[in-house]
């Protein structure tokens, strides 16, 4: 009984103690709990019976749960380049096996990106954005986020396209007058403000510069008698560059050619009336007085018209001009000995205008015209009467068969003169 009276004896203010914080060994711990009402303020009771604190995620103790996918990782490199005035290509990079992409676009000047799904597949390698709403001349922002697994990355940087004037149609080229070509265009672009244009004789493309880049045609002056020229336009935004600062063209529109019009002026006439026989293998050379040539006239290119018989095909292995000088041998070639032309077939009762070549005429002085004819051909050439125009044949069995027309000093003696006939020319003219 000693122990009951012990306790029985046990001062009052020590049994409020013992109520509150129990026996020792028999309270429930605070950081364990089965409801918010047993956790601390300012904590709440978690799905494992422990106090945490307010926001804090839910944790559970479960070695075998996975642990959360990796973030996807964005896009890279992406590029933006207008192919036309309504589409441009998009490229880039992406380490993501498996992943689509969402594309999105913003007018550069307004940033408010929107969605877009272009007509075609979605691949890093070739994407084109053809949808509704590019406009020609343009500036937009491109970029790109990965999609994996329901999981979309961060947006690539973005990358920005100018879309390109619409391409100039309807080009034409045509030659006019002498040395001049004609050339128009259709502007079918509805912002562009200028038109570069380009011209090709031989190798790449250069500029022309226009006196007036607004218009749409242009007269080319001052070209070479007698060359082709190739041309193609653009139509670009006057003021206006992309994003490298460069000038926004349109694609170039389809090339046209034209040769010009070489204006040449008679520099004499023949009338030939009569066939020759048993000229073959010989050299004709033919002899045209000052007196038989238009006045005054001086050129830079010649051109030459035969006509052979009328009964079979004429072959001239060489055809040569040459002008006589104030001295000397007035049927020999002076050093101004010029080839026209080799090979030369002149079909029967047909005339023949063979390609002028560059020379230095002066009708001050005569003109002489030679021929060698080929040995076997059997054709004829015609001739007339015509005072003033003088002839010496040179050939089997007098002298040499062959190439006697471009021979300089090539006579040694005339014993087959003809005074005033005229050889197979019918008009020679000069540029």
């Amino acid at each position: 009984m000693d122990w009951l009276i012990l306790i029985l004896g046990v001062p009052a203010v020590l049994v409020p103690l013992v109520l509150l914080f129990g026996f020792a060994g028999c309270g429930q711990n605070a950081s364990f709990c089965t409801e918010d009402g047993d956790c601390p303020q300012g904590t709440i009771c978690d799905g494992d019976g422990r106090c945490v604190s307010e926001g804090e995620p839910f944790e559970p103790d479960d070695p075998d749960e996975p642990p959360p996918p990796p973030p996807v990782s964005p896009p890279q490199d992406l590029n933006a380049t207008a192919i036309d005035d309504q589409s441009v290509r998009l490229t880039w990079t992406s380490n993501e096996a498996g992943a689509t992409f969402k594309i999105e676009r913003a007018l550069d000047d307004d940033l408010n990106f929107q969605e877009i799904v272009p007509s075609g597949p979605v691949s890093p390698a070739d994407t084109t954005d053809d949808t509704p709403g590019l406009l020609e001349g343009v500036t937009f922002l491109y970029r790109v986020s990965a999609v994996v697994d329901g999981q979309t990355s961060l947006a690539s940087d973005s990358s920005s396209a100018t879309v390109l004037p619409a391409t100039p149609t309807g080009l034409t080229a045509t030659a006019a007058g002498n040395n001049q070509i004609i050339v128009t265009w259709t502007n079918a672009s509805t912002v562009a403000t200028e038109f570069r244009l380009q011209e090709r004789i031989a190798g790449t493309f250069t500029d022309i510069p226009l006196p007036v880049p607004t218009s749409n045609s242009f007269q080319h002056n001052n070209l070479g008698a007698g060359t082709t020229h190739e041309y193609r336009v653009f139509a670009t935004v006057d003021g206006f560059e992309d994003s490298n600062q460069q000038r926004v063209d349109s694609l170039p529109s389809a090339s046209q050619s034209a040769t010009t019009t070489a204006v040449f002026t008679t520099a004499f006439t023949g009338t030939l009336t009569t066939d020759e026989t048993r000229l073959e293998g010989f050299c004709v050379v033919q002899r045209l007085r000052a007196s038989l040539l238009t006045p005054n006239l001086i050129g830079t290119q010649v051109r030459i018209t035969l006509r052979g018989s009328t009964a079979a095909n004429l072959i001239l292995d060489n055809v040569a001009i040459s002008q006589v000088g104030t001295t000397g041998d007035p049927y020999d070639a002076a050093p101004d000995l010029k080839l026209v032309a080799t090979a030369v077939t002149i079909p029967a009762n047909t005339s023949v205008t063979l390609p002028p070549v560059n020379y230095t005429f002066d009708s001050t002085q005569d003109l002489l015209v030679a021929f060698d004819f080929n040995s076997t051909s059997g054709g004829n050439p015609r001739f007339g009467a015509l005072t003033g125009a003088d002839s010496f044949g040179n050939g089997p069995p007098a002298g040499p068969v062959t190439a006697e027309a471009l021979v300089q000093n090539r006579t040694t003696g005339y014993s087959d003169l003809r005074a005033n006939n005229l050889y197979l020319i019918e008009t020679i003219e000069v540029l």
